[in-house]
């Protein structure tokens, strides 16, 4: 998760407190896809499949919009 982790942290998904507490990618079984948590464990984003079935797009789960695409 390298690569996706750093474009996450580079368009402010997951951030990197300095008080050492951040935002974390996880799987999802419920859903089948990844998500981003926050320092308290609350779900923020989906990363899902996008409608081409190539690239990822990333979903804010408050607004259901999507804030990023991920170019595979």
């Amino acid at each position: 998760m390298g690569y996706l982790e750093e474009m996450l942290v580079r368009n402010g998904v997951i951030y990197r407190a300095p008080d050492g507490s951040s935002s974390y990618i996880e799987g999802s079984l419920l859903s089948n896809s990844l998500v981003v948590r926050n320092s308290s464990g609350w779900v923020t984003h989906r990363i899902e499949r996008a409608a081409n079935g190539v690239d990822l797009v990333v979903r804010n789960v408050t607004t259901g919009l999507v804030e990023t695409r991920v170019r595979v």
